[in-house]
């Protein structure tokens, strides 16, 4: 985890104020000029705790990366790349000057390159976007930063009348990019769907627990380390195979809502776990949404509440995002229109979104959750990555036949996990205090300016 801002054709005055508003994901900040450009890094050290700040410099090159290269000892090894540190942003930079190539880039990352003799500036993010990066232009000059928020300490960012509906409506799950006009994301990597394969069931469970096993070992910190566990298949099945330190679990006093004894089935290494009751709410969904500056998926003052906690005892965090979208988990849902699953607010018009599947809305969906995941984790200066969104495994799982993934049949054939967690009932993520539609329009109500209608609690109105 770390953090970046850049402006071209800015001031110093400028990248300062961008550099402060982000500070928090990293502890070692400096800035770097050249040409009519300025770069804001701030630095948290994980695969090599004695490794230099950023940028990396190799030839022509000069490297900023925030995130993760989970191969990069593989791709270090495969093309005779030597290091003189355990950096993967030292493989990255040299890497990319003498390779050039970005497809065989695994894990989660944003990523800045300036080429010192074609004066040119290039940036991209993992192919799922778990690593941001958002663009703003202004007269003659450009921003990119790690956060909205960054860009937001020198630009007057106004809100979109049209984006803030989508809020409301799908939670921002709809919307590329952001509420706020003028303000996009950065490209991702390609994501292509691979073919499908023919292979037998036990020859796919074997691949696929093979695969599975060095996404783990590519994943696994050698720093204290710790698992967001719940009672379920996904998290289950990291915390048994990484083994960490702490696992971090919410349970509610609602039955209806608690997993606690299928968590305590989960349970690895030293575990906190946190009661959700109302004071809970009410103590952090002020702090959630002021953190959560790019509006996306739903009420997230649990997952606040959680790396709160996590972050007086680790580093680096697991999670297990990415298992329902890649396995087939929504089952339940996938008998319904699309419609009703978006719908969030009858008064806007049905006819404002495309026609979509389940399958490209739960990957829609996703990337909210990574946004999501990415500001709790980076408030409190950790790092959160993902091992079921290891590309070689989603790849390989992707191309199997749709029967052996579908309500993530192969993915607890191989897990491991005690019966009572494989056959539990598949649980959402809501909670017990707060409507999706209260949620977004109490956010919305802290984020808005004179466009919009408030009311005297500072929910939006809609028109």
């Amino acid at each position: 985890m770390c953090g970046i801002a850049v402006i071209i054709n800015g001031t110093h005055e400028e990248i300062d104020l961008m550099g402060d508003a982000i500070s928090h994901r990293g502890y070692l900040g400096s800035v770097t000029c050249i040409d009519n450009i300025k770069v804001f890094f701030t630095y948290l050290p994980i695969t090599d705790l004695s490794a230099p700040s950023q940028p990396y410099r190799s030839g022509k090159l000069l490297v900023w990366m925030n995130g993760y290269i989970s191969n990069y000892k593989e791709l270090a090894k495969k093309y005779d790349i030597e290091l003189e540190t355990n950096c993967d942003t030292e493989l990255l930079s040299k890497f990319m000057d003498k390779i050039g190539r970005t497809q065989e880039l695994n894990g989660f990352f944003s990523i800045v390159i300036y080429d010192t003799e074609h004066k040119h500036l290039s940036y991209f993010t993992d192919r799922y976007g778990c690593k941001q990066l958002y663009k703003y232009n202004e007269g003659n000059k450009t921003y990119i930063a790690s956060e909205i928020k960054s860009i937001n300490a020198v630009c007057d960012l106004k809100i979109s009348d049209k984006w803030a509906k989508d809020w409301l409506y799908s939670l921002g799950v709809m919307n590329d990019n952001t509420i706020y006009k003028g303000v996009e994301r950065v490209e991702c990597l390609p994501f292509i769907m691979p073919e499908k394969i023919s292979i037998s069931y036990d020859d796919a469970k074997s691949r696929l627990d093979l695969l599975l096993n060095q996404s783990i070992k590519r994943n696994k910190s050698e720093i204290s380390d710790g698992v967001f566990l719940s009672g379920g298949i996904d998290s289950g099945i990291l915390a048994k195979r990484l083994n960490p330190d702490y696992c971090f679990s919410m349970d509610y006093q609602d039955g209806d809502f608690s997993e606690i004894e299928n968590i305590k089935l989960n349970s690895v290494g030293i575990h906190y776990s946190i009661i959700c009751n109302r004071k809970l709410f009410d103590s952090y969904k002020q702090r959630s949404v002021d953190i959560l500056d790019d509006l996306k998926a739903g009420s997230c003052y649990t997952n606040l509440a959680l790396t709160e906690m996590a972050s007086k005892f680790c580093t680096v965090l697991y999670s297990g995002a990415g298992g329902d979208e890649v396995f087939y988990g929504y089952e339940h849902r996938y008998n319904k229109k699309i419609c009703d699953v978006i719908r969030r607010v009858d008064a806007f018009e049905k006819r404002f979104y495309p026609c979509i599947t389940h399958e490209e809305y739960d990957w829609k969906f996703l990337k909210s959750v990574l946004v999501v995941e990415d500001r709790m984790s980076g408030f409190h200066t950790m790092e959160t990555r993902y091992p079921l969104l290891d590309n070689d495994f989603v790849d390989f799982a992707l191309s199997l036949p749709d029967e052996y993934r579908k309500n993530k049949r192969i993915l607890k054939d191989i897990s491991g996990l005690d019966d009572k967690v494989i056959n539990a009932k598949k649980r959402g993520f809501s909670n017990p205090y707060i409507s999706n539609y209260e949620w977004a329009s109490f956010a919305l109500g802290q984020k808005s300016n004179s466009v919009f209608g408030l009311s005297a609690s500072g929910n939006y109105q809609m028109k």
